[in-house]
């Protein structure tokens, strides 16, 4: 699971900024300050791990919220010969395996990835270039493991090794004491193995040109021996050192291979299940069944929501539940109706009355007298007609031979006002609901996500700012797991944290999963000088602030209220 950002020289950030991720992560500032780079950054990453393309203009996730414009766009101050310094922190006991296993002691791993432009020798970006990667590195506990750069002929090469660091050390460990006859290694093994170490370093390769490397490879070999079955070596008392260096230079390069490999798909995977909403929702047409799919805002403007609660039954009902709750006390509700080309109705109502017909129950002969009343008689008389003995539950009847006829039908989405029973679309209603509806799919819809929104609360009153608190709680720290980055303005939504931490500590029983300070990240994102800094603002057990807002933030209603006295 991602654990922080790291970003410099990325749009409004200059210096690199430590950004602290949890399950519910909130993003507040002035406006302008840089609060969105951090989900542009989410977005760049996206894009880069799908497509290893680094010039990003738009995104595929961000559709036309989201136009990086290109490196010389979203490179800090627009200047094409910085270095965008960009980087993920990952909690380790996610991951499986062999990998699981190496990193789970030391809790988390960090991935740090410089782009930039070539540069001539002015120090000017190479005209008619595109940016690149320039190094990698991984890092644990605040050491570099392993740091790769590009060399002058465009490969990717491994600079250094720090086999001091724990995790190398085990890996060396490891391999020497599970593929030679040795059965115990020692520190002074490890020691005259350095040099060893230092000239495998010298001949790998990375391998792949995407956002992440794929792998490593050994270029001092002709081949690579993959497919071959995995040696055994002996180790002699005479020629302890020779031996497992030799053992070494066989295993090494394979073991730092599926460090790198798999950190790789850690990488990749955790941005593949990035959802993003924008901060203007799509609105759809009157009917949702004929909307546009292709749209390039589909998923960006929430469009895809909408046909979510069509198709989701246990989604739309748990949407119904909070449009409907005390909370929101709407009289709307969702339901789904089938719509029928009118010329394939003829046969099913034409079965639908023969059974009438033939029901002796259902029908009855009879003629109208004088007065307009009608007359059951029987037999059948010159002027007999056939009557309904009961037109709604006959009129039930050919509906369910509709409903269940083998004929084509589209499933649209509408709105039932329940005070009137009258069918309305969301063009009917307002806008809030709208704007809503995309913020609740995603939140009820999703699971094991990382979603990221801006300001979820838009037209939205402050109580139901609020509630939103709690559908955040619920989907980021129940069953579903999903994690939360969210750009917001709304104090209503911090105060129900605040307030929900407060019970937790308290133990009292609201409904929701228990909350603590570790569960939630609130990040204040403010200018400083000519670019943006991003604080945390720590919040205790009992739902405080640990400090202060900068500059007073959400001080307004005070000084509105009693005046600048």
């Amino acid at each position: 699971m991602l654990t922080a950002l790291h970003l410099g020289n990325f749009k409004a950030f200059a210096e690199i900024q430590n950004i602290p991720i949890r399950p519910i992560t909130l993003i507040f500032g002035p406006n302008s300050a840089g609060k969105s780079s951090i989900i542009h950054s989410l977005a760049l990453a996206h894009e880069a791990s799908r497509k290893g393309d680094l010039d990003i203009f738009r995104t595929e996730v961000g559709g036309s919220s989201i136009d990086l414009g290109g490196f010389r766009q979203y490179i800090h101050r627009r200047q094409a010969n910085r270095r965008m310094e960009w980087g993920a922190t990952f909690d380790t006991s996610c991951l499986s395996g062999r990998l699981g296993e190496l990193l789970k002691p030391v809790g988390t791993i960090s991935a740090h990835i410089t782009i930039g432009m070539p540069l001539d020798d002015q120090d000017k970006p190479l005209a008619g270039t595109l940016p690149g990667v320039i190094s990698y590195e991984l890092e644990s506990r605040g050491e570099m493991l392993v740091r790769m750069s590009k060399r002058p002929d465009g490969s990717m090469a491994v600079d250094r090794l720090n086999h001091d660091h724990p995790v190398i050390k085990q890996v060396v460990m490891a391999v020497l004491e599970s593929g030679t006859t040795t059965q115990n290694v020692q520190e002074a093994d490890y020691n005259a193995l350095t040099e060893t170490i230092a000239e495998i370093v010298s001949s790998l390769r990375t391998t792949g040109s995407k956002f992440f490397p794929e792998g490593i490879v050994d270029k001092s070999k002709q081949t690579e021996e993959t497919d071959t079955p995995m040696p055994f070596f002996s180790v002699s008392k005479g020629n302890r050192t020779e031996d497992l260096s030799r053992a070494l230079r066989f295993f090494l390069p394979r073991s730092l291979n599926e460090l790198v490999t798999g950190l790789s798909k850690t990488v990749q995977t955790e941005f593949a299940r990035l959802l993003y909403l924008g901060p203007l929702r799509s609105y759809p047409p009157r009917h949702l069944a004929f909307s546009e799919h292709d749209d390039i805002n589909w998923y960006a403007g929430g469009g895809y929501t909408w046909d979510v609660v069509r198709r989701n039954d246990a989604v739309r009902e748990s949407v119904n539940e909070w449009l409907s709750s005390s909370k929101l006390k709407t009289p709307y509700k969702l339901m789904v109706r089938s719509l029928v080309a009118a010329d394939r109705l003829k046969e099913p109502i034409e079965s639908g009355l023969a059974q009438i017909e033939n029901d002796e129950e259902a029908m009855f002969v009879g003629s109208i007298d004088k007065d307009g009343y009608v007359m059951k008689h029987y037999p059948p008389k010159d002027d007999s007609r056939c009557f309904f003995e009961d037109i709604e539950t006959s009129a039930e009847l050919i509906a369910k031979i509709v409903e269940s006829a083998e004929i084509d039908r589209i499933r649209d989405l509408v709105l039932v006002d329940q005070r009137s029973n009258t069918v309305v679309t969301h063009r009917d209603v307002g806008i809030g609901i709208s704007q809503v509806l995309p913020v609740l799919v995603m939140a009820y819809g999703s699971q094991h996500k990382l979603v990221a929104m801006e300001q979820p609360e838009i037209h939205l009153h402050p109580a139901l700012q609020a509630e939103l608190g709690d559908v955040f709680i619920k989907s980021a720290l129940g069953e579903q797991k999903n994690t939360f980055i969210l750009e917001t303005h709304s104090e209503h939504l911090i105060l129900r944290f605040m307030r929900r931490l407060r019970e937790t500590y308290q133990k009292k029983d609201n409904g929701l999963p228990p909350i603590t300070p570790m569960d939630i990240s609130v990040l204040y994102v403010e200018p400083d000088g000519p670019h943006s800094i991003v604080r945390e603002m720590p919040l205790n057990e009992l739902g405080e602030l640990v400090k202060a807002w900068p500059g007073g933030f959400f001080e307004e209603g005070l000084r509105e209220q009693f005046g600048d006295a």
